[in-house]
């Protein structure tokens, strides 16, 4: 590799006595903050915290995936506010002899417009 010293360099390393007593030192720190029963209380809180952020991210992520499907369904105010608009004309059901009076937005469509009762005279007026 470029810039990498040869292999026999990498098995030798030659520190000043300062460095090696603050290296000896910092060891010693650890292995006493690691020896507290308060720290491993928080190192095992921590642990704990960090499991349930991921699990709350990944919970939101996945709802979110799923959710987009029931929004689909529901109309936007902008959507409602359109339909609320447009005039809804009465008009009889276009089965014979029935009385059923319908409510259809405006423009009505130029087809009969049928009660659910008669839904199989539309299919045979079709």
């Amino acid at each position: 590799m470029i810039g990498q010293p040869p292999a026999e360099d990498l098995r030798t390393v030659t520190l000043s006595r300062a460095e090696f007593q603050a290296l000896a030192h910092d060891a010693e720190s650890w292995r006493t903050l690691n020896s507290s029963p308060h720290v491993a209380e928080l190192l095992a809180e921590w642990g704990e915290w960090s499991r349930r952020t991921a699990m709350r991210q990944a919970s939101g992520a996945v709802c979110a995936a799923l959710d987009w499907r029931a929004f689909a369904r529901v109309p936007t105010y902008a959507e409602l506010e359109r339909r609320r608009a447009e005039p809804v004309t009465p008009r009889r059901c276009g089965a014979r002899d029935c009385r059923m009076v319908l409510s259809v937005p405006w423009p009505a469509p130029r087809h009969d417009v049928f009660c659910s009762r008669h839904e199989d005279d539309r299919s045979a007026a079709a």
